[in-house]
């Protein structure tokens, strides 16, 4: 009799058990990307605490695609490698990182970096920056000919938001730095009017690439497949336009 008890009680315990199991199974095989906490890109939302940006929104539609579990985290730019490095997150997409730590996957886009001159201020070509006061963020890299060009008028700011303050009160007559970011912040906060004219002097490609530690290598075809579905479909232009990248 104890045995017959034990299998009846195995019966009923064993929906609860394939339960837990796939449960298990199911947080085995998330997939944990990881990016840089700046917005358009990716930020947290204060009032929801929600993820907001471009970058939750891709992740969103990979997913999707893919059929796919996957999850965010957000850390500042210095702490990516790092996290790769380790094999703590899976993936991520951002600019090339080095491939010894990664294995790149599929192209997502090109994010645009150069020049914007207040309105009013003609900019079509490189020479017209000479004489005019340029705002840098301080540390960013924008273009080897813009870097070291000791003729230019280089102001070094901390954030945009700085600049374009600045350039409001007439103080700076140019802004340097990722492009769609700028247009971003200058619709945030309320001055997208006083720019003016752009000039691109660079790309850099956001590429999907996972850590070389990651136990998804797997996954990686399916996702790279995923990324190639939502550029056919006009999903990733739509989410293009809606955050400036």
């Amino acid at each position: 009799m104890p045995s017959v008890a034990a299998f009846i009680l195995l019966l009923l315990c064993w929906p609860l058990l394939a339960t837990a199991a796939q449960d298990d199974a199911n947080a085995n095989n998330t997939m944990s990307f990881i990016t840089i906490d700046v917005a358009p890109w990716a930020s947290v939302d204060p009032s929801s605490g929600r993820f907001v940006g471009a970058f939750p929104e891709l992740i969103e539609a990979i997913g999707e695609r893919s059929g796919l579990s996957m999850s965010i985290s957000l850390t500042p730019f210095a702490r990516v490698d790092r996290e790769l490095e380790s094999g703590d997150h899976d993936c991520t997409i951002l600019i090339p990182r080095d491939e010894s730590l990664v294995v790149p996957g599929e192209l997502v886009s090109y994010h645009a970096i150069g020049v914007i001159a207040r309105e009013g201020i003609v900019l079509r070509e490189y020479d017209d920056m000479a004489g005019r006061a340029i705002s840098v963020l301080r540390g960013a890299s924008i273009h080897p000919r813009f870097d070291e060009d000791p003729t230019l008028d280089k102001q070094f700011d901390t954030d945009y938001a700085i600049a374009l303050r600045k350039m409001e009160r007439e103080r700076i007559d140019v802004i340097a730095g990722a492009i769609p970011t700028i247009q971003f912040i200058a619709e945030q906060e309320g001055v997208a009017d006083q720019l003016g004219d752009i000039l691109q002097l660079a790309e850099v490609p956001l590429v999907f690439q996972c850590s070389r530690k990651s136990s998804q290598l797997d996954n990686m075809s399916a996702i790279n497949q995923a990324i190639r579905d939502i550029k056919e479909d006009g999903t990733l232009e739509e989410i293009r336009q809606r955050h400036y990248f």
